[in-house]
This record gives structure tokens, sequence and C-alpha cells, in this order.
């Protein structure tokens, strides 16, 4: 069955650019640039102009962030996704480690530790 929009979840849910790109840093940035042919430097300049462009619609956002950098618009497509992904299993890996920590309180009060 073919859903509108099916498999497209970063166009369903735009994300907020400007704050992933904040969280993620630069390293994180250029590791995820690295596989789309991307150097360290065109990397940040591709997430800072993703990032400046966004105004709630990650489409619009490419668009710009192509004309002002250069960089092809599948590249940025591809990024976006990419800094979604990280952005999300970062958020998922701290959450973890909140009820990890939760848990092991909770615990250590039950069994007296």
């Amino acid at each position: 069955m073919d859903l509108p929009g099916a498999g497209d979840e970063i166009r369903t849910h735009d994300p907020d650019l400007g704050k992933i790109v904040t969280q993620l840093g630069e390293n994180t940035i250029a590791d995820i640039g690295e596989p789309l042919g991307l150097t360290p430097e065109l990397s940040m300049k591709a997430a800072r102009a993703l990032a400046e462009n966004f105004h709630g619609n990650t489409d619009e956002a490419i668009e710009a962030a192509a004309k002002e950098t250069g960089i092809g618009k599948e590249v940025l497509e591809a990024m976006v996704s990419k800094l979604a992904e990280e952005a999300r299993s970062k958020a998922v890996d701290h959450v973890k480690e909140q009820a990890a920590s939760a848990a092991k309180g909770m615990f250590g009060k039950f069994f007296g530790r």
C-alpha cells in the first residue's frame, strides 16, 4: 500500500535544525558529512546554512542552503536526514541514561544501598 509521505518522516515532522546543529557539535557534523563527500569545513558550512535558513520548513531550508553553499540538494537532503537521525539517537541514549540512573537510585533505596 502506498501512503502519501510514508517513509518520509523528515517531511512529516520537520526537525528544528538550529537546535540539532548546536547540540551535535562540529566533530559529529563532520562525521555525518564525510560519507556524503563533504570535508569537515563543508559539512559545517552546510549544517550552518541549513540551520540559518530553517524557519519551520525543511524543503525551504534545503533550497536556500543549496543556493547559498553550492552544495547539491540531494546531499543536503541526506545531511538533514542524517542530522535528524543522529539527534534522535542521542536523545534516546540520553533517556536510557536517565532511566538507568533512576533505576539505580530506586533499587539502591530498595535494597538499602
